[in-house]
């Protein structure tokens, strides 16, 4: 049927006058080509765009880094790319720009595809931990990540990892909770003191509950809350609770603290327009730690310790 409908097409493009001029089925083809290439560009520029959009607006709402500030530039670099695709035809160093650039983008975006797929293989890591509805003895732990905190208060992505944590907790009384985060920035205490409130207050056995408010980044999160975990003598076996991008890297961390780790992530959707921020940022993260793990192992004495966020 295909074929067909193939057919009749191309017998109504010979009628056209553009058939003639051009010459024949090799014209036709040619032509088919070129819409088919100009459809991509127009969808590859509108991704582009939409993207660009998301990096301003997670500006506008006060969050400034390298990932927005980079996103900005690559998709803005795309967008250069296909209005001046026509100019690069007419112009050799012009055109031998633009493949460079065009290469660097798409090995930037298959790499980017790669370190996606980890991030991913983190959010699909659940625990299959039984439902335990009653008071009982720890058999696993939950390490909440720390987040910011406005004048002793969870900022909204710390309360959706708090909420996420009561969920957890509502379902599985057999655990033990570690709240992870020191005193930042700009910030009136620690945030594990203000994860801790939130926590009792919506319920929770504060008897459960230990602080752990030295950390001030992911890294010494799973460092410290380990230390936490031998102190009181909890259970190895962790969960950690952030955002759906985030919990690939606290479980990363914790696995080489020696810990069996597992994540849950909270709801993503209210932060639906800052997520390709994060999601770039935590990449350039992860890139960051790789590049330190080399180091260590080719660096003659094993001294090397990276910040890491």
């Amino acid at each position: 049927m295909r074929k067909v409908r193939d057919l009749k097409e191309l017998e109504r493009y010979r009628k056209t006058d553009k058939y003639h001029r051009i010459g024949g089925a090799a014209a036709y083809k040619k032509s088919s080509g070129i819409k088919v290439s100009a459809v991509l560009k127009v969808i590859l520029a509108a991704v582009c765009g939409f993207l660009i959009f998301t990096f301003i607006f997670t500006m506008f709402c006060g969050i400034v880094n390298a990932a927005n500030i980079t996103g900005i530039v690559l998709c803005g670099a795309v967008i250069l790319l296909i209005v001046f695709s026509p100019l690069s035809k007419k112009n050799a160093a012009l055109r031998r720009i633009s493949i460079i650039a065009a290469v660097l983008l798409c090995l930037f975006t298959v790499y980017s595809i790669v370190i996606s797929c980890f991030i991913v293989s983190g959010m699909l890591n659940k625990p299959e931990f039984e439902p335990c509805t009653e008071s009982a003895p720890p058999t696993h732990t939950v390490i909440v990540l720390g987040c910011k905190t406005i004048n002793g208060y969870p900022s909204p992505m710390l309360a959706a990892r708090l909420q996420r944590a009561l969920e957890y907790e509502k379902e599985h009384k057999d655990t033990a909770i570690i709240v992870s985060g020191g005193k930042g920035m700009n910030e009136t205490e620690a945030e594990a003191d203000t994860m801790y409130r939130y926590l009792t207050t919506h319920g929770i056995d504060g008897s459960k509950i230990y602080k752990e408010d030295r950390s001030s980044d992911t890294w010494q999160n799973i460092l410290y809350s380990k230390s936490v975990i031998q102190l009181e003598k909890l259970p190895e076996t962790v969960v950690i609770v952030s955002e759906c991008y985030h919990v690939y890297r606290g479980t990363r961390n914790a696995r080489k603290e020696g810990l069996e780790a597992f994540a849950v992530y909270s709801d993503p959707s209210p932060f639906i327009l800052t997520l390709p921020t994060y999601w770039l940022r935590e990449i350039f993260a992860l890139s960051r730690d790789y590049a330190s793990d080399i180091l260590v192992k080719l660096l003659p004495f094993n001294t090397f310790s990276s910040s890491k966020n």
